[in-house]
């Protein structure tokens, strides 16, 4: 029992010694508070000198068009517009095939 007992207040003592908080509060040690004077105040936002100016918008000449679109998809895909009938309306169910042949090739 005497054994259990010393062994047990060594643990205690071990376990109080180890932590921080009772060392400082044993040794009188004061916590450090941060002082509210050194804080440095931020100067207040401010807006760019071009702030109010607005983009000017695309013409319509400019704009890229469906069709314009398609032509582009068909040159990267590589089929000729010889093949392509431009008043057919098939033209999404054709480069459709087309696309579904090159991925059946590879």
């Amino acid at each position: 029992m005497k054994k259990n007992n010393i062994f047990l207040i060594l643990f205690m003592m071990l376990a109080l010694t180890s932590c921080e908080s009772v060392k400082n509060a044993v040794s009188g040690v004061k916590k450090e508070n941060s002082d509210e004077f050194l804080v440095q105040k931020k100067n207040p936002l401010v807006l760019p000198p071009d702030f109010t100016d607005l983009p000017v918008p695309l013409e319509e000449s400019s704009k890229v068009t469906e069709v314009q679109i398609e032509e582009d998809i068909e040159k990267l895909l590589g089929m000729e517009n010889s093949t392509k009938n431009k008043n057919d309306t098939s033209n999404s169910s054709s480069i459709e095939s087309f696309v579904l042949k090159k991925i059946k090739e590879n």
